[in-house]
């Protein structure tokens, strides 16, 4: 797939990688649904892609997939790709995590996804790509990020469930390595950042690739990639790291 003069949806659009994905795909001709909550950054974006159509919507409400889908039906005869990439992240120590927090991001980087999906085949069919932004913590935890981790390898091992059940050919999970967008802002204050750290720029266009390529998981960091294979053979590797990352958490929860 040329993702050039398609139908794409993108959600988490107006920051981070799904501005980024908005910017790189509109550069080559797509016809483009922009999702997100945040009004004041959408009408931003508008302004400065002409001809980007935007949705302000709640993801986390009942009925948001519903909408979605609606507004396709309404507005378009297909739909080629749907980029699932709204989420949050939360940072600190895992028993201090509030309940609620927790709950609304797994209600976003978990059922969320899993409602579009579902949603969206039964009402547009199987004729479209839909690609999730998972994250290399699907795999590999970090301290401090307990319960997010838990929530992408939550999603990721949905995805291996459809692909197991051999439905899956419409499915793309994305593991991208800590990103340089507002990610850790978002996370909690003044946190320390997981390394290695990748422009978003780059990622972006890992992923757009990927998409082309039809690919099921889309790793953008080379890097991380490399040092998951390698930590199979020395289990080492990812001990020395995490004791690197704990080392971080405690001297960000004893500065707080």
């Amino acid at each position: 797939m040329i993702l050039s003069g398609k139908k794409i949806v993108v959600t988490g659009a107006a920051s981070g990688i799904g501005r980024a994905l908005v910017a790189q795909l509109h550069a080559k001709g797509n016809e483009l649904l922009a999702v997100d909550l945040h009004a004041e950054n959408l009408s931003r974006l508008k302004d400065e892609y002409p001809g980007l159509q935007t949705l302000m919507l709640d993801l986390t409400e009942e009925n948001s997939a519903d909408k979605i889908v609606e507004w396709v039906k309404s507005n378009w005869n297909s739909l080629d790709v749907f980029f699932s990439n709204a989420g949050f992240a939360l940072y600190g120590n895992w028993e201090e995590i509030p309940k609620e927090r927790t709950e609304a991001m797994f209600r976003i980087n978990v059922f969320v996804h899993m409602e579009l999906a579902a949603k969206l085949k039964a009402g547009i069919g199987s004729d479209f790509r839909m690609v999730v932004t998972a994250s290399a913590m699907s795999y590999w935890a970090v301290p401090g990020y307990a319960a997010y981790a838990a929530s992408k390898a939550a999603i990721h091992q949905w995805a291996e469930g459809i692909w197991s059940e051999g439905d899956g050919e419409w499915l793309t999970l994305v593991y991208p390595a800590a990103t340089a967008t507002d990610f850790f802002e978002k996370a909690g204050k003044q946190i320390p950042k997981a390394y290695p750290v990748q422009p978003v720029n780059k990622v972006a266009k890992s992923i757009l690739k990927g998409t082309e390529a039809g690919k099921r998981k889309i790793f953008p960091s080379d890097l991380f990639r490399f040092m998951l294979g390698l930590n199979r053979v020395f289990p080492l590797i990812k001990r020395i790291y995490c004791w690197s990352e704990n080392r971080k958490l405690q001297r960000w929860t004893n500065n707080k």
